[in-house]
C-alpha cells in the first residue's frame, strides 16, 4: 500500500497534467458557442454592445469577463448572414464590416443577398457615397481620405466594404493596375465591353494599351446597367454621382471586370 504522501502527490500531479492538457483560448480568438456556432472570445460588454450573446466556460485560460460571443444573425438592408471570422467566409460570399462584435476579422458573412450578384452589391455600396467630393488619391478601406474619393479609390473602397478584400494593400488600387492585372492576380473575370452589366467595372484610357501605354488608362467606374450609365468619382470639382458616357469623345476600354 502506497503512503498517503505519495498518493497525494500523484493526485496533485495528475490534476496539474490535466490542466496543462486543457485547450487554451485567447482574447479575440475563436471559440465554439451555443449550438456549435463559431464565436469569438471577447468581453461581455463588447459582446452585448454590438448585439451578440455569450456563454461561459468556452474560452478557457482567459480572464473571467472574457466569454464566447456569437451573433448568428447580422443584416444590412436586404442582405443577411452571420458573424464569423473572415477566413471562414468562403465561396466568394460578400463580407460586411461594422455589424459584428469583436476584432476586425470577425465580420458579417452574407449568406442571403436576395438574388443580387457581387457586382450589384459593390455598386449598391458605392452608391451610399453619393455626394462625396472628388479628391485625387482619396479613399481607403475605411472610407474617404483627404475629404473624398478618386475614381479607383471609390471602387476599391466599395469592394473592400462588401468583400473584405483590400485592393489598396494588394497593389491593385490604381486604375491601370486594376485593368492590366491578369485574371489570376485580379481573381475576377474580364469580359468584353459588349457583355457589360450592372456592377461591372468599366475603364477609360485612350487605346487602353497595357503593354505600351498603361499610364494612359486613367478612369474607372461601375456600370449601373447594360447601357451607358456609370457610377463614379469623375474629376476634380465633381462629387460621386451617375454619369452617362454614351456621347463622350473618349470610348470605354474593350474589357470590363466582372466581380
Amino acid at each position: 500500500m502506497l503512503p498517503m504522501t505519495i498518493i497525494s502527490s500523484l493526485i496533485f500531479f495528475t490534476a496539474i497534467s490535466a490542466s496543462a492538457l486543457e485547450p487554451r483560448a485567447k482574447v479575440d480568438g475563436p471559440c465554439t458557442g451555443k449550438s456549435g456556432i463559431g464565436g469569438v472570445c471577447i468581453s461581455t460588454s463588447s459582446c452585448t454592445k454590438d448585439g451578440g450573446s455569450y456563454i461561459s466556460n468556452a474560452c478557457p485560460g482567459t480572464p473571467d469577463d472574457i466569454k464566447c460571443c456569437t451573433k448568428p444573425n447580422c443584416q444590412s438592408g436586404s442582405q443577411s448572414g452571420d458573424c464569423r471570422f473572415t477566413d471562414k467566409c468562403t465561396g466568394g460570399k460578400p463580407i460586411l464590416s461594422n455589424l459584428c462584435p469583436g476584432p476586425n476579422d470577425f465580420k458579417c458573412c452574407i449568406t442571403n443577398s436576395n438574388g443580387q450578384n457581387l457586382g450589384q452589391l459593390i455598386l449598391a455600396k458605392a452608391k451610399t457615397a453619393e455626394g462625396t467630393p472628388y479628391h485625387w488619391g482619396g479613399g481607403n478601406c475605411n472610407g474617404p481620405t483627404g475629404g473624398g474619393y478618386d475614381c479607383s479609390g471609390l471602387v476599391s473602397w466599395a469592394i473592400c466594404q462588401v468583400t473584405g478584400r483590400n485592393l489598396f494593400s494588394e497593389g491593385l488600387r490604381v486604375t491601370r493596375s486594376m485593368y492590366c492585372a491578369s485574371e489570376s492576380k485580379l481573381k475576377y473575370k474580364k469580359l468584353n465591353f459588349a457583355d457589360r452589366r450592372a456592377g461591372d467595372a468599366v475603364f477609360f484610357g485612350g487605346k487602353c494599351d497595357c503593354a505600351n501605354d498603361p499610364e494612359g488608362i486613367h478612369h474607372v467606374g461601375l456600370m449601373m446597367n447594360s447601357g451607358y450609365d456609370m457610377w463614379n468619382a469623375l474629376k476634380t470639382g465633381t462629387k460621386v454621382r451617375k454619369d452617362n458616357f454614351q456621347n463622350w469623345s473618349e470610348k470605354p476600354c474593350p474589357k470590363v471586370i466582372r466581380f
